[in-house]
């Protein structure tokens, strides 16, 4: 099986997939999609769509794992726009026939460090820890591989019970 973690932004969008079979999962591919705010809302979200459709069609995904979106009330536009961001990702998918799983930040840091408020440094260490590698290239990079190894711990949990 393979996850596509995703960490989505307006200005960068995470992306991580993970091969799924053996011990543990592999890593495939990582990086982020990334926007110009001197662009346009409609042309930025337009992006988002045609990169993530690429990524898709080279990693050949079972199933997206995105990380559920929050909106501090004193940001309200930050949120609608990370909401569009969400709505393009779940077109994409749709498009694509994949199944699409969410899955909180806290219920992503409990995971992976053990404490639902862990700093992103933290997260990048956890996540070059299991995965076996010395670095991962940003932090939106390692938010979406966070994303897709508490897909899949929450999967290989579900099937032991």
């Amino acid at each position: 099986m393979i996850i596509l973690g995703i960490d989505p932004g307006l200005a960068s969008t995470g992306f991580g997939a993970l091969r799924c079979e053996g011990k543990r999962p592999v890593l495939m591919r990582c990086g982020a999609v990334k926007t110009f705010t001197s662009d346009t809302i409609p042309n930025r979200l337009m992006q988002i769509h045609a990169d993530m459709n690429q990524i898709i069609e080279q990693v050949e995904p079972d199933l997206l794992a995105i990380e559920d979106v929050f909106s501090l009330v004193r940001y309200p536009r930050a949120g609608i726009l990370l909401g569009s961001v969400l709505g393009v990702l779940y077109v994409t998918a749709r498009e694509r026939g994949l199944p699409v799983q969410e899955i909180a930040p806290k219920e992503i840091k409990n995971a992976l460090v053990g404490f639902g408020n862990a700093g992103k440094k933290q997260i990048k260490e956890a996540v070059a820890s299991v995965l076996g590698v010395s670095d991962i290239s940003s932090f939106h990079a390692s938010d979406a591989l966070a994303v897709a190894l508490a897909v899949y711990y929450r999967r290989e949990y579900k099937a032991v019970i």
